[in-house]
């Protein structure tokens, strides 16, 4: 009897409801597809009931496997972690999810001894971003206060890493690459250009990577830069791989970081894609879909048909749904918001401060210095998600989707008894990655709940907690904690474990006879987020107030425009698109000085939608 369910009567998991258009997606076996799907469309968990149908009907068998590869870490996470939960263990151990960093690195790492012979790095060198923090510290410590006589190339990837290596290469290069293999460090436009070289010139790799991958996930399709397009076309153009690439061209934000506007039409024309358009929004009340659609008409070029989306949520908005404010200064402003957070949570009692949102165009920090008191007067926290715990380490919103800081905070949960059903299965899931053993069989589980036991044995809060994560790691072994999760080969292990132990700690010593409150604090649920447009995407909050929404702070929309400059002006307008679809109830906008972005206001305007705040009593 087969161990797979036929096709005919496999159905989604989780509740997940399926329209014509989902099922189609969900069990297309033939063709690639380009999925276009706008805020609040569910894509997310349309991959995962996708990677579900595949993996359980048998229609991606043993040892075949699903790749999906997505731009940002927490969204590679976030589909994974959906995989698991609806898969079980055994299926969800054949889909692999990355960002297209961690597959390069893999890539350059495994096969790096078929790199050009110039090229000396060997297998075990260390990941850095080569910035102005990574340099300060490097000519500080490595140097001796010295500046390197290589900075200026190092700081260019066009100089130091073009994407084919197997070109002659410059004596300035060379000393660059041998300078980074002798100190066995490469930044990651290196490893991209290690990874497409070595795909590029040795077939052996590429059909080894096609014999692994039947399906390729590609999320977040509209951020793809040239160079990751271009590695992915080496490996799966003209091939049996069948690839899904999921995204919304309307939240095309990373322009600045070499995001291609023409991803969807490459597609299409080399892959003979299928575009399908997704056009539902789950997440926000019937007014908020109705601006959303209001903004797509102007951000959809005259040639092209808007795609207007549908809200499937029946329930009516509440009565204040949109606004827009203005103050006479910063600390008015947020003493506004404040009280205002604090009423609706007292009108409606299951709502949490971590369930409203401080959006900004940028400069968190700055706002987030000007604020945080004012908020602390009203008995609210104010958590900046972009700041780095420590310098040189991991910022907040990145350290809660680490794997390890997970599998830390789940067993201080454990460990201290405050740990719901969900939690102690996502624990269970972590620890059967580590070990092995399998949830299903009742012998392995019974060894797996003694395993989990022994890690949380570890830890003992009257010490700190460095010393618990130091033991858990040595317990685990760093060895089987780098070949399950690749990302901690270099020094990230290092950063994450510092990261954490201070993040915590600090909640701890705030908090020392309240360990529930530490633990929550560190997780941020009893704080207000404050965090900037591209740390904003992809997630969703019941309130979303659009701070420091003034002229001065959309000077690149402004000047995009002095300059008639089509293509910024759309990047601009799509940063300001994604910003309001966060909101699933409540949508305002506020600032305290400057004048109101004109364009945008225009945008608002035209709607008829948002109408002034009220005053507070």
């Amino acid at each position: 009897m087969s161990k797979y369910l036929s096709a005919e009567f496999w159905e989604p998991s989780d509740g997940f409801i399926t329209t014509k258009t989902a099922e189609k997606i969900i069990k297309e076996n033939q063709k690639n597809l380009s999925i276009l799907a706008g805020p609040g469309a569910g894509k997310t968990e349309l991959l995962a009931q996708r990677a579900n149908f595949l993996l359980q009907t048998g229609a991606c068998k043993s040892p075949q496997r699903i790749l999906a590869l997505s731009f940002k870490v927490d969204a590679a996470a976030n589909i994974k972690n959906r995989v698991d939960l609806r898969c079980g263990k055994e299926l969800a151990r054949r889909f692999d999810s990355s960002t297209f960093d961690a597959f390069f690195i893999s890539v350059a790492r495994r096969f790096s001894s078929l790199l050009p012979d110039w090229v000396e790095m060997q297998a075990d060198f260390d990941v850095y971003p080569f910035d102005r923090n990574w340099w300060d510290d490097y000519e500080r410590t490595e140097l001796g206060g010295q500046p390197c006589k290589y900075r200026s190339t190092f700081r260019n990837p066009d100089l130091h890493s073009p994407l084919d290596l197997s070109d002659e290469p410059d004596d300035a290069m060379v000393k660059v690459w041998d300078y980074c293999a002798e100190n066995k460090i490469a930044d990651y436009p290196m490893c991209r250009s290690m990874a497409f070289t070595i795909i590029k010139n040795h077939s052996q790799v590429r059909s080894l990577i096609l014999s692994t991958y039947k399906y390729l996930f590609l999320d977040e399709f509209q951020d793809t830069t040239d160079p990751q397009y271009a590695f992915v076309k080496a490996i799966f153009r003209d091939s049996g791989t069948i690839i899904t690439a999921v995204g919304d061209t309307n939240q095309m934000i990373m322009g600045w970081a070499g995001a291609n506007p023409k991803n969807f039409e490459n597609f299409k024309k080399d892959f003979n894609s299928e575009i399908i358009p997704l056009a539902v929004n789950h997440r926000s009340n019937s007014k908020i879909v109705d601006l959303i659609n209001h903004v797509i008409k102007d951000l959809t070029p005259p040639s092209e048909e808007p795609i207007i989306y549908e809200g499937t949520r029946k329930d009516p908005p509440p009565a204040q749904c949109m606004g827009a404010k203005d103050f006479d200064d910063a600390e008015s402003e947020a003493e506004y918001i404040s009280k205002y957070i604090n009423f609706l949570m007292s009108k409606t009692p299951s709502l949490l401060p971590s369930d409203f949102v401080l959006i900004l165009r940028q400069k968190a920090q700055d706002y987030f210095d000007q604020a945080n008191e004012t908020f602390q007067n009203n008995g609210l926290n104010l958590r900046n998600e972009d700041a780095l715990v420590v310098k040189n380490g991991v910022k907040i919103q990145d350290l809660m989707s680490e794997p390890l800081s997970i599998l830390w905070i789940l067993l201080i949960r454990y460990k201290t008894g405050f740990i719901n059903y969900t939690q102690e299965k996502e624990l269970e899931r972590v620890a059967s990655y580590l070990t092995g053993y399998d949830l299903d069989q009742d012998r392995d589980y019974k060894k797996l709940r003694k395993y989990i036991a022994d890690l949380a044995s570890c830890i003992d809060l009257s010490n700190p907690i460095e010393n618990a994560v130091a033991k858990i790691v040595k317990t685990v072994g760093k060895a089987k904690i780098k070949a399950i999760f690749p990302q901690y080969r270099s020094q990230h292990l290092n950063k994450v474990g510092k990261s954490f132990c201070l993040l915590f700690q600090d909640a701890l010593d705030k908090n020392p006879k309240d360990i529930k409150q530490a633990i929550e604090n560190y997780e941020g649920t009893n704080q207000v987020k404050l965090m900037t447009i591209h740390k904003s995407k992809g997630l969703e909050f019941d309130t979303v107030f659009f701070v420091d929404f003034h002229d001065d702070s959309w000077w690149g929309l402004r000047q995009a425009i002095q300059r008639k400059n089509e293509e910024k002006q759309r990047e601009e307008k799509n940063s300001f698109f994604v910003g309001l679809s966060r909101a699933e109830e409540r949508l305002f906008f506020t600032k305290s000085k400057g004048s109101w972005p004109p364009v945008i206001t225009g945008l608002l305007k035209g709607s008829s939608l948002v109408v002034s705040m009220p005053d507070l009593a």
